[in-house]
């Protein structure tokens, strides 16, 4: 396959972006200009409620809920509802997953291809994929890197590219390079890709390296993006505010992309997952 383009893309034109309350309503915004970040709003209404614990966007419509008892589950809504999965609105993924307490919420996202990303607290990053498809767990804790302590924050964007944040608010771009030989290589950052974040929250992507959070001082939703072929980056365009009273703000993490469509994840499942599996495979460490 080839690299990333240096043409950010937008599937369907808009992102769906997900705020969450403290008191579990979940709530679907369009924002209509992802890959340009202008304040440019459609519709917007209440899907869910009881999502109390935490909330992850996943691609085309696949959800994650973690309960505050460390339950990971699966949902997909499908544009107008939740779909039947397997006689419940929800599979049931695991236990354990502690990603709810204000030191530990901002320690796990989901990229373009659904892979979910973890950094605990003794600093090891590990993926972990489960097939929508098959509805099986493909990968577990493959660990992807080690002694990554300094950070207290990552997002997952384009296939396989994590950024993670240390306390000075600087961000460190790491990814899987897999284009480049016949083996998925894992690449280290040697500098800072930008700076300057340690005010933000709700860290999420739409993919293609494209990001959205909040201001925690003022509220303000803004966009960030990143040309991974130019080098060029984007700062901080303010697309809406007010938001500095959700509990989650999330988006699809697979709106936009620099990879072909015809290889992406979409509402039916996995496209090239046997590809996503092959490379987490090749970089993994255990």
């Amino acid at each position: 396959m080839p690299g990333p383009s240096t043409t950010l893309s937008a599937r369907y034109g808009l992102t769906p972006v997900y705020p969450c309350g403290t008191t579990g309503d979940l709530f679907l915004f369009e924002h209509m200009t992802p890959t340009t970040g202008t304040f440019a709003w459609n519709q917007s209404y209440q899907i869910g409620a009881g999502w109390q614990g935490r909330v992850i966007a996943g691609p085309s419509g696949w959800m994650f809920s973690i309960t505050t008892t460390g339950e990971l589950r699966l949902l997909h809504y499908n544009g107008s509802g939740w779909d039947d999965l397997n006689g419940s609105q929800y599979l049931v993924l695991g236990q354990g997953w502690n990603y709810t307490a204000a030191n530990t919420r901002n320690r796990i996202s989901v990229d373009e291809d659904g892979v979910i990303y973890t950094l605990d607290a003794a600093g090891n990053l590990k993926a972990h994929y489960f097939n929508f498809t098959t509805k099986q767990w493909a990968v577990q804790g493959a660990l992807l890197d080690t002694g990554l302590t300094q950070y207290n924050a990552i997002v997952a964007t384009s296939r396989g590219v994590v950024y993670a944040r240390n306390a000075a608010g600087a961000m460190y771009r790491y990814y899987i390079d897999f284009w480049t030989g016949a083996t998925a290589t894992w690449v280290k950052p040697v500098s800072t890709v930008t700076t300057g974040w340690q005010n933000l929250k709700n860290l999420s992507s739409v993919g293609g390296e494209t990001f959205y959070a909040v201001n925690q001082n003022n509220g303000n939703l803004v966009w960030y993006g990143y040309n991974p072929v130019t080098k060029v980056w984007k700062n901080n365009k303010i697309i809406g505010n007010g938001w500095n009273n959700e509990q989650d703000v999330v988006v699809q993490s697979n709106a936009c992309s620099r990879f072909p469509w015809e290889t992406a994840c979409n509402s039916f499942g996995m496209q090239d997952g046997g590809a996503v599996i092959t490379r987490l495979n090749q970089v993994k460490k255990n």
